[in-house]
């Protein structure tokens, strides 16, 4: 089972939650925009369509982002800015999460009557609000903090870029001495 969960984690210095979150977060704030254009009359039918369906990509990838980030959390130390910023950064992104479905029910009858709905945009906009403030809190554990990150000035291109390819290395899960 540890094996399988190092796998969900990704390799050293190739942690699978950053590339997760890249697309959810990328999904989310078109399906945002699209709604905000929509309802400013932007080829409305069009926007409808498109903001539930970018939504809808958004929200399939929660899962897998959660449990990825769910990892990595279990891997901070108890105690500490680290873990206290992490737990933070969790809370803000499943509440953006649940906004965001929120969204996507609010948006839902919009869709099939080729409209963007009042309450669809305005909680997509708070919704992405909320990912910007998580968002924030976990680029400060990875740019402040260090977690996750493989520092080598020796790595060769191969071993930068390709997965598993450093060996016996030792990554720094916490952050810890950064």
């Amino acid at each position: 089972m540890s094996g399988l969960l190092d796998l969900l984690r990704g390799w050293a210095g190739k942690p699978s939650h950053p590339p997760l979150t890249d697309a959810s977060i990328g999904a989310y704030t078109v399906g945002t925009v699209m709604l905000v254009l929509g309802a400013l009359g932007v080829e409305e039918e069009q926007m409808a369509h498109g903001a539930l369906l970018a939504i809808s990509g958004g929200l399939l990838l929660a899962l897998p982002t959660a449990l990825t980030g769910f990892l990595d959390w279990l891997q901070i130390p108890p105690g500490g800015p680290r873990k206290t910023i992490a737990t933070t950064h969790l809370l803000v992104m499943l509440t953006a999460t649940v906004v965001f479905a929120a969204t996507w029910l609010a948006q839902l009858d919009g869709y099939k009557h080729d409209e963007v709905k009042t309450l669809a945009w305005i909680l997509g906009v708070a919704a992405e609000l909320l990912l910007t403030v998580g968002g924030y809190l976990g680029g400060s554990l990875v740019f402040v903090f260090g977690i996750r990150v493989l520092k080598r000035e020796d790595a060769t291109v191969i071993q930068a870029v390709v997965p598993g390819r450093i060996e016996g290395t030792t990554e720094n899960p916490q952050g810890v001495g950064r």
